[in-house]
């Protein structure tokens, strides 16, 4: 509900115009019934409120799209059980300024024509989406000492080496590269989960929005 209306109320305010060229917002995707808008995007990229369950690249529109119905599907699937209170949500934007600075995230508000205080819906659905990925895939996975030898000869060696450094030996990185492969084995297990919702999700995308978003 509170996406429903959040919806109605970016389509009803007009929008400031963003440096000489006009801000259109228009519906780019629904799914199971929550609407996604070009301006949800917009907000998500400008202000990079991007998981750490997330990749860490720089995603294209149609990547962005996609992150964000996943991100759409992780919260559907628990939001009633799982909660973000506002303090957290007040940290995160006090972290978000921290990396921005104040001035930065003011004037990136203005461009986009919303409020700070606008942020805080944003903040607090990727919250609500790391606290459930956080909880469901908290385990810690299982790491055989053939796999850690695989990634040191295969990976790191390789890595070190064409970056002009010696590789040190495998007992003095063992941990570092147990919790890569941790870390590779549990984006993969989401990766998997998440596909599985999309399945069973109901998602439309309206192409001649998405064209619009640069």
């Amino acid at each position: 509900m509170k996406i429903f209306w959040r919806l109605m109320i970016i389509l009803l305010i007009p929008l400031n115009l963003l440096s000489t060229q006009e801000v259109v917002n228009c519906l780019v995707a629904v799914v199971d019934r929550i609407p996604i808008t070009w301006f949800d995007l917009r907000v998500i990229e400008s202000f990079e409120l991007w998981s750490e369950y997330e990749e860490d690249d720089f995603p294209s529109k149609e990547q962005m799209l996609n992150r964000y119905i996943e991100r759409l599907l992780v919260m559907g699937l628990a939001r009633e059980q799982v909660r973000v209170n506002e303090g957290e949500v007040l940290a995160e934007m006090s972290r978000l300024k921290n990396k921005f600075g104040s001035e930065v995230v003011e004037q990136k508000c203005q461009s986009l024509g919303m409020k700070e205080s606008d942020l805080l819906s944003y903040l607090e659905d990727k919250l609500l989406f790391e606290k459930i990925i956080g909880s469901r895939f908290s385990q810690k996975l299982y790491i055989s000492l053939k796999e850690i030898e695989d990634y040191y000869q295969k990976v790191y060696v390789p890595e070190e080496k064409s970056n002009g450094r010696t590789p040190a030996e495998l007992v003095t990185v063992l941990d570092m590269i147990e919790a890569r492969l941790q870390n590779q084995k549990r984006r993969k297990q989401i990766k998997d989960w998440i596909q599985e919702l999309k399945q069973r999700a109901e998602i439309i995308v309206y192409e001649d929005c998405l064209k619009k978003i640069r």
